[in-house]
């Protein structure tokens, strides 16, 4: 996938196909997002499936739930699409089974797990089950060769803060766009590198923190009401906890906001249509004033609103 396609979103649902087409329609569409892969269906004849897919460069999100199944990738599979990137699969509901290297594991909800398609696997459930699964770009997380799936803790600390930001994304699928999604995405595999990492060693109360509040705020930015107390009262934390978790980072909440924000209207004055005015954009970015707008953007950017439709 190219830089050019733009972020898309769609979903796929076998209650459209009659159910003796329905196999060959879940096949059709999830080797359409996965790649090449085997399937065997526990009942055929009554499968029924829904998926709904975001993708945008080379992350992909995609929600799905599915009566049982079983996908599998050999090594024919893996010569014929030469894929290496990886999986990340997050049960919501039943449980997923998976093997690689010749190590089985399996994840309920409040687990994930990380495996990699350029190795044969196995995976699925026997029975219904609803799950999340992510495309990484290979090496986005560190997975050692012959260890089999990599299973992870997403019930506390840094991991919780990850499946948050998975489900929220989600959630938010046809109001993000494609940078805010890649960013998005961009900052789980952070998340999940952290909980990868050798000693399974905690993160700090105040990286999780840290972690949470960036997310909040890309995610609220645009709203004029957004401020550091009603962050931290959004999130469950004092704001002192917050403030020293953004200045552990070197940035503060109010400057966390006001970057955002500026960020958001960067881009939108560079891919809105040209009939949309700046005050438009500079209130639809969350600022109230557009006095306040100018000079914090030309601070910013070194640059007025204005000359950045140009450029």
């Amino acid at each position: 996938m190219t830089l050019s396609e733009p972020y898309s979103v769609e979903q796929a649902d076998t209650a459209t196909v009659s159910a003796g087409d329905s196999t060959g329609f879940w096949a059709e569409h999830v080797c359409r997002h996965q790649g090449t892969l085997r399937f065997r269906f526990t009942n055929p004849s009554t499968f029924r499936g829904w998926l709904a897919v975001q993708r945008y460069t080379s992350y992909q999100l995609v929600e799905f739930w599915s009566d049982g199944i079983v996908y599998s990738r050999t090594p024919t599979d893996i010569r014929h699409d030469d894929d290496a990137s990886l999986r990340l699969l997050l049960p919501t509901t039943g449980t997923l089974h998976l093997r690689q290297d010749d190590h089985s594991v399996q994840a309920l909800p409040g687990q994930g797990v990380v495996v990699t398609k350029a190795r044969p696997l196995n995976f699925g459930q026997p029975q219904f089950a609803r799950a999340w699964v992510m495309n990484l770009p290979a090496g986005a997380v560190p997975l050692d060769v012959g260890s089999g799936p990599a299973l992870l803790d997403l019930s506390q600390g840094m991991g919780s803060v990850a499946a948050s930001m998975i489900n929220e994304l989600g959630e938010q699928r046809h109001a993000v766009d494609g940078p805010a999604f890649a960013t998005a995405c961009d900052m789980i595999a952070d998340l999940l590198r952290m909980c990868l990492r050798p000693g399974s060693e905690s993160p700090s109360t105040l990286a999780a923190v840290d972690a949470a509040v960036r997310d909040y705020v890309r995610r609220h930015a645009h709203d004029p009401d957004l401020t550091p107390a009603v962050i931290a009262r959004s999130l469950g934390w004092s704001l002192r906890q917050v403030q020293l978790a953004l200045h552990h980072t070197g940035t503060t909440p109010s400057q966390l906001i006001r970057t955002a924000r500026l960020d958001r209207a960067h881009r939108m004055l560079r891919d809105a249509p040209t009939n949309r005015t700046v005050a438009n954009i500079a209130y639809g970015s969350g600022f109230r004033s557009l006095s306040a707008f100018g000079a914090s953007f030309k601070a910013q950017f070194g640059l007025t609103p204005q000359e950045a439709r140009t450029h």
